[in-house]
């Protein structure tokens, strides 16, 4: 990128006269930027003249006055004054904190030594237990303070981002410029906020002001340009010009709905009291809320582009292109993103001239659609999609002397269109781009499945299977049966969009498998999957139910433990030093605690990747956790239920009775009854097993079972004697 020279300041002085000293009036004024007759370009970027031209357009003070009255530097000149003492009101009022000090380095435009501290009021001083950073009370205005730096952190990540081929917008005090006007506008607009896409709109603007800007010194009959261009206040300027343009802009960042008590857009009743009957005729119809950036891009798709080329309309229909898709970010960025930033801005000129609501840029984007019909009328979804997220410029080349510039060229096709809505001014505008541009009337052949085999299969025949190729071009090679009827099935599928449906569920499918495999795989008792998601959607498609879990869970348990280090950390530093039994222990600890604290800082800011729970808290302290979970898992494990296995069903024994022995004489006559019990009880032919008839001295003389049944003596293993009193 070529960097950026800065003109003269007879360059300037002459753009200033030729705007506000030529006695042009207003409209003259618009007509001229819009032929690209007036502002005179210098080097790439810059074109001198063009802040005071927008500051014309968009800074007025009385909005029905004629325009064919000459523009007045006086008029100009009021309406500047103004908007800059706001400026820096607001500058006073917002960036100071609740004790009146500023941050380092922060200079108001009107003084050349930075601010330090502005005195506080004596109530608000002395009340701390309100105003305290510490303080835990719902009145403390260290809350709000401690949110606002937040929010510039967030802006300045954004801004840091912003043209990085420029090396202007690398500067860090351009960067700081533009983090205090999106913060203020952030604040002043908090039903907005802040949304990312803002501070695109603004780099252009800034620097405009600060391409024209002079210094504030100068003769007495160069006092009124010097203080319109004053680089002094390029901030100040820059802001009222993005204010003005957020004005109407606004619309389509809203994301949400705007309160019942909110003030209408754009009111221009400048009584506070007044009261507007808008009461509709009829019964009250009441819809559901809609963005107006969807309502917006709805329109143009589906009015806009079906008035003015119905042909195109059906075939992104057919595909299935949501307007939304392109037209969020077409709308939102002002078209910064599809053009580069010289062509953006020479396409902000006439859009301020022509129409400072900004209703034409919708327009604008039927005519983008228009100029780019042949590739999305040649290409399936997948196409579309890559043709609109990127949107190829025509190059500036003229195709013929006095050509205008393909971005004029886009805004007189915009109004064309406004004017007249019809399919004849849309085929009048394809024309105009085949004339201008050199884009084709006709639309190419879309390339089919079975035409892009063939290509593939001539492309890396033979020589001899060339050589056996039909000869003439248009001759269609023979086909059998089987090849007849699935070429019939794919023409059949494609003319009633069953492919592309199909393809469609296909993808679906694909790029929701990780999120079914994560939801499977999950364990009941885990919050998180073992198995990795991979994100494969674009980025204009929300996140899944899945993932925003996962996120939510790790981001909850990241801040559990940071809760818990903190805690403890909070309790070291807390102990007095004087009333401790050991000091040098105490100071250890408070040692680890600052230690602990800058690895939590460390972590909140994101500089982390995985968290070190050894550095969290202490030694000492991650020793006295590490016995106590241990001592609860120990606690929790289940106790050991030992099985005792039921003692065995008694035998029954018939026919015996036990005879009285010397050394069981105490039992002697138990067991005889109960031996007569069990004889009682067994009935007589009752078939015992052989163990319970065996001969001994405890049976009686007769035998219930044959010797033939009984089992087989076992060898004679010497002369010892049976326990059982036989002697073998």
């Amino acid at each position: 990128m070529e960097i950026p020279v800065r003109p003269s300041e007879a360059f300037i002085k002459n753009a200033y006269d030729q705007l506000l000293r030529s006695g042009m009036s207003l409209a003259k004024i618009k007509d001229s930027v819009l032929a690209d007759r007036l502002l005179v370009s210098h080097g790439s970027l810059g074109v001198v003249g063009r802040s005071i031209a927008w500051k014309l357009f968009l800074t007025s003070e009385e909005p029905l006055s004629p325009s064919s009255l000459p523009a007045r530097s006086s008029s100009l000149l009021h309406i500047l004054r103004s908007s800059r003492q706001n400026y820096v009101n607001q500058l006073r009022e917002h960036m100071r904190a609740p004790d009146g000090s500023y941050e380092e380095g922060f200079a108001l435009p009107e003084l050349s030594t930075p601010l330090t501290r502005q005195p506080a009021s004596t109530e608000t001083v002395i009340n701390l237990e309100t105003n305290n950073p510490l303080s835990l009370h719902t009145a403390n205005p260290w809350k709000v303070w401690f949110a606002a730096v937040e929010l510039r952190k967030t802006i300045l990540q954004d801004v840091e981002r912003t043209f990085p081929e420029i090396a202007f917008f690398r500067e860090s005090e351009t960067q700081a410029q533009l983090t205090n006007i999106l913060f203020l506008y952030s604040v002043m607009n908090p039903q907005i906020g802040y949304r990312q896409g803002m501070h695109e709109i603004l780099a252009p603007l800034y620097y405009a002001v600060e391409f024209d800007s002079l210094s504030p010194i100068g003769g007495p009959d160069e006092a009124d340009v010097r203080e319109v261009c004053s680089n002094t206040w390029v901030a100040g300027d820059a802001w009222a010009l993005f204010d003005s343009v957020m004005r109407e802009l606004s619309r389509w960042y809203e994301w949400r709905e705007p309160s019942p008590n909110a003030a209408p857009r754009n009111a221009i009743s400048p009584l506070t009291t007044h009261v507007n009957f808008n009461i509709p005729d009829g019964p009250l119809n009441i819809k559901p809320y809609t963005a107006p950036i969807v309502e917006a891009c709805n329109r143009i798709q589906s009015t806009y582009l079906r008035t003015t080329d119905p042909q195109l309309y059906k075939h992104m229909q057919a595909a299935g292109i949501e307007p939304q898709i392109y037209g969020i970010r077409w709308l939102r960025l002002l078209f910064t993103r599809e053009f580069n930033m010289t062509d953006a801005m020479k396409l902000w000129d006439g859009l301020f001239a022509c129409d400072p609501t900004l209703e034409l840029a919708q327009w604008i984007c039927v005519a983008m659609l228009i100029r780019i019909r042949n590739e999305l009328m040649s290409a399936d979804y997948s196409g579309q999609l890559t043709v609109l997220l990127r949107y190829s410029s025509p190059g500036s080349v003229p195709t013929f002397e006095d050509a205008p510039h393909h971005s004029r060229l886009l805004l007189r096709q915009a109004l064309a269109l406004q004017m007249s809505p019809s399919p004849s001014t849309g085929a009048s505008v394809i024309l105009e781009n085949r004339n201008m541009l050199n884009i084709p009337v006709e639309v190419p052949a879309r390339a089919g499945p079975q035409h892009r085999r063939t290509q593939n299969r001539t492309a890396a025949s033979t020589p001899q299977e060339r050589l056996s190729l039909p000869a003439r071009p248009g001759t269609v090679p023979q086909m059998g049966l089987p090849e007849m009827i699935a070429r019939g099935l794919m023409e059949r599928g494609e003319s009633l969009g069953i492919n592309r449906t199909l393809m469609n569920a296909v993808s679906e499918l694909k790029r929701n498998i990780p999120d079914l495999t994560a939801s499977l795989g999950r364990s009941p008792n885990s919050s998180t999957s073992a198995l990795p998601l991979t994100d494969e959607r674009p980025p204009w498609e929300p996140r899944s139910r899945f993932e925003m879990e996962r996120e939510i869970s790790t981001l909850r348990s990241t801040n559990k433990r940071l809760g818990d280090s903190l805690g403890w950390i909070v309790d070291v530093l807390l102990q007095d030093e004087a009333e401790a039994t050991e000091p040098e222990r105490l100071k250890k600890q408070k040692q680890e605690a600052l230690e602990s604290l800058s690895y939590v800082r460390d972590v909140l800011l994101g500089s982390v990747g995985e968290i070190d729970d050894s550095r969290l808290v202490g030694e000492e302290e991650l020793c006295r956790r590490r016995r106590k979970e241990a001592r609860t898992s120990q606690s929790s494990l289940p106790p050991i239920e030992v099985v005792v296995p039921p003692p065995p069903p008694p035998v029954s024994v018939a026919g015996c009775r036990l005879q009285t022995q010397p050394m069981r004489g105490m039992m002697s006559s138990t067991s005889a009854i109960g031996s007569g019990r069990m004889s009682e009880t067994a009935s007589p032919g009752a078939r015992l097993a052989p163990w319970n008839d065996s001969e001994s001295s405890f049976s009686c003389g007769s035998r219930t079972v044959g010797t033939e049944v009984l089992p087989r003596v076992p060898p004679r293993a010497g002369r010892t004697e049976d326990p059982l009193g036989v002697n073998t």
